[in-house]
Formats: C-alpha cells, structure tokens, sequence
C-alpha cells in the first residue's frame, strides 16, 4: 500500500460521517481440482472450470452481499457477484482464542449444496475478506465516473485470511461454513491442534480413519434398511457383496461409478464416485431406487442414490470398528477425538 493510500483510508476510517463500506469475499478451491462438466451441461455454467463472470481462472469464487443496480461490484478490476451473505464473529475475543467466524451465504436452488458435496464440504478452503469504502471502488461501477473523485484500488482495510474448517449447516435457501485460523487447521502440529472430546478431524475413509468397510449410515444417521435396503450388491451382479479381513479392518472392492452403465443400476447397488482432491478418498453411493442408463450424478440425485457418511463421533466409530473390540482385537479404533478431554477443565 502506498503512503498516499494509507492516508487516503486512514482519514476515512476517522471521518465522523465515513462513507459505507463494502465487504467482499473470496473463496479459493483450486486444490480441490474437481470436475465440474455436469454443472455446465445441467446448469449452463461452468463454475470451476473456464471463464466465468465473477471468477478468475479455474477455481476462485468471488462474491459479496452488495450489488450495483442487476450488476457485480468492480474492486481492483476484478468483479465480486452479488450473493446474500451473513457473517459473525470476526472479530478477535478478549480472552486470547483465535476467532471462529460464521460464513452464511445463499444456496439459490441448491445448487452451491451439489457443488459443496462433490468438494468435501469445501473443508480447507482458503477465505479471503476484503473491506474497502465506496469512494475507492473502480470508476468501472459508475456510468459516469466514481462520483466521489477518489478511487484508489490500493486504499483498503487489511485482507482477513481463514480456511473453512466445516460445514455447520445446510437448508434449500443457505449454507452456513464455520472458518478457522491455519493455526487451527489439520496437519498442524500439537499444541496447535484443536482437542475435541466428540469430534473426530479424520476424513472418512481417508487416511487416519482408514475405514475400508461396507455402506454403514447415511449423512443424518439413518441406516439404509429405512430406504428398503437390506442386502448391498456389485452393479450388473445380484450376489451380495463379499467382504475381505485385512488385519482387523473389513474391506470390500468398490466399483467405480458410470453414467453409461450398460444394464443400469438395482436397489442395493454400491458405487465408488471419488472427489477430485488427491489422493482419490472412496466416496460410497447406494442406489436406492432402480434405474436404466444413463444414471444421474451421484452427488446431486438423491431420488435414485445416498451417500455412505459418517457423523464423525465416538458412536459412529465404534458402529465400524466395535466389532473388532468385542472380538478381542488389540488395535482399538482409530477415532480422531480426544474423549478424555471431556469435562476436563482448568484448576
């Protein structure tokens, strides 16, 4: 920032009568490198992939909770589409813990919640806020010029950086992420990581948690005997499928999954439809209603498949890896909390 532009935001922020000032958001999931081609084709957009007005490059989201008439705000030549977007708790609390902001923004017909699913819930995305005054955004939003006289792309508050930890909550008109510090994200050291009594932090079936076992329950804890499954089955093969002792972890072969499948897909059917992110997670759908070629995505038809989740508790661990306890293994369950952290409390 120049010394011009320090002053400039300086005097602003001082002002008895500052002007308003617009906050702005980026989200970066260029690590994810996902494909999203069924978007454009279903949708007609291709978010994540192409030019697309409001995103530069292949995997950067910009957005923010104001708009100018129809149209997006131009801040430093870059266009930030309007989006309702709630946010609380940045500021830094008094007693020393790292903020914990809130992120609500709005999900227009669930379409965010397809794009969120296929990326992990987005867990590890970097969140840029940028905060400037109206008087310094680009002449580009005005038919006539910035009519304050004073646009300055380098006169602004400093960028707030955080990652997404977790999705908090989810309904058909918002999505609601909790951000953290990259102190606090996984693959930091001890001390730094964050101990939870009840919360594991492993991905499922990814590495730590390293489930290899069939279908358990669905994302609310239902088990699939409530969609009228009770046997799960290879696609194309009506023979159960068979599971395989590997130490004192359950494993099963996994079909990946393909919309052209010749003979379509049967209740009970299991696929394997990995995200993008290396290394390639397992992410296992159960069909839950019979259907014929061509088979909708996964992640985005809840009428024909379900995924496999896991609440990531003490529970939903030992429904995987109990059986193992019971039957004298020594190994005990690779759950990801601290369950003797609970009710611990400084003296």
């Amino acid at each position: 920032m120049t010394d011009s532009s320090k002053k400039n935001i300086t005097q602003e922020i001082f002002k008895l009568e500052p002007d308003a000032i617009i906050e702005m958001f980026e989200i970066d999931f260029s690590h994810l490198k996902n494909d999203f081609s069924f978007l454009s084709k279903t949708h007609k957009i291709s978010l994540g992939g192409g030019s697309v007005e409001g995103q530069e490059g292949d995997h950067l989201y910009r957005f923010c909770s104001s708009k100018n008439s129809q149209k997006a705000i131009i801040w430093q030549g870059k266009p930030y589409q309007p989006l309702p977007i709630h946010t609380s708790e940045f500021e830094i609390p008094s007693d020393g813990r790292l903020p914990r902001p809130k992120l609500t923004i709005g999900n227009p017909s669930g379409l965010l919640s397809s794009i969120v699913a296929m990326n992990y819930d987005f867990q590890g995305c970097k969140v840029t806020r940028k905060r400037t005054f109206v008087r310094f955004l680009d002449d580009a939003n005005f038919n006539s010029g910035n009519p304050s006289g004073a646009p300055d792309e380098n006169a602004h508050l400093p960028d707030e950086i955080f990652y997404i930890n977790k999705k908090t909550a989810e309904t058909k008109t918002s999505l609601q992420f909790e951000l953290a510090s990259i102190l606090e994200m996984e693959g930091v050291k001890f001390p730094a990581r964050q101990m939870l009594a009840n919360h594991c932090s492993f991905r499922y079936r990814g590495e730590g948690c390293g489930y290899k076992g069939g279908p358990c329950e669905t994302e609310s804890a239902k088990y699939f005997s409530q969609y009228g499954v009770e046997i799960f089955t290879h696609p194309g093969n009506d023979s159960p499928i068979q599971f395989y002792n590997t130490g004192h972890i359950t494993s099963v072969p996994f079909v990946k999954w393909k919309s052209e499948f010749e003979v379509g897909y049967k209740k009970g059917d299991v696929v394997n439809l990995p995200g993008g992110k290396p290394p390639e997670i397992p992410v296992i759908f159960v069909c839950i209603k019979s259907h014929v070629s061509p088979s909708p995505n996964p992640y985005v038809s809840k009428e024909f498949w379900i995924a496999d989740s896991c609440q990531r508790t003490l529970p939903s661990c030992l429904k995987r890896f109990g059986s193992s306890l019971i039957n004298g293994g020594s190994q005990g369950i690779p759950f990801g909390g601290f369950p003797e952290t609970d009710g611990f409390s400084h003296a």
